[in-house]
């Protein structure tokens, strides 16, 4: 009996509150207010897009560490000079690669990327043939990118970069004719 009296008691009180309605509650109001569109745009990348981002930047971290791997282990100065310009180069591409990803909400991480494993035996050759072929990749891929990516900021960036990499290209096929 003293259960139901409580409960009789609290539907009272809830029904002598006289202002009740959604207009004065402010939790409800909030629920039903209309929401005022967003001046914030979020664009969402494609696959593509996305794809090429995240491989670009494993691509570039990869050349950074082989880079220091020639500096230290090339025999000759063309493949030690040509390693640092690769971690210059391409450090420098990586980072505008991370702004650019972070401002479009893509998430990699290279951290966990080592030199490959080139061997000392004949490391020179090695290197400059495995510069050639990841750069001849990587200039098809750009190209595809600047031409038929589906985010302007994303195909800038390929478009800028591509100069870069066939000046790379060209750097290599130059140093494999002397080391020969």
């Amino acid at each position: 009996m003293v259960g139901s009296l409580s409960v009789i008691g609290t539907i009272r009180a809830q029904e002598g509150q006289s202002d009740t309605g959604i207009g004065s509650n402010p939790h409800l109001r909030a629920k039903s207010a209309p929401t005022p569109p967003s001046s914030t745009v979020i664009v969402k990348l494609s696959q593509k897009d996305v794809s090429f981002i995240q491989k670009a930047a494993a691509g570039g971290q990869q050349e950074v560490e082989n880079g220091k791997m020639a500096e230290k282990q090339g025999k000759s100065a063309d493949v030690k000079r040509i390693g640092a310009r690769m971690v210059a180069d391409h450090t420098k591409a990586n980072k505008e690669l991370t702004e650019l990803a972070n401002r479009k909400g893509v998430k990699f991480d290279t951290r966990g990327v080592r030199a490959q494993n080139i061997g000392s035996a004949d490391f020179d050759r090695q290197y400059l043939k495995l510069l050639e072929v990841d750069h001849k990749n990587d200039i098809a891929e750009f190209q595809k990118e600047a031409k038929s990516g589906d985010d302007r900021d994303v195909k800038a960036w390929a478009a800028k970069t591509l100069p870069t990499l066939q000046g790379h290209l060209a750097m290599v096929e130059d140093a494999m004719r002397k080391v020969k």
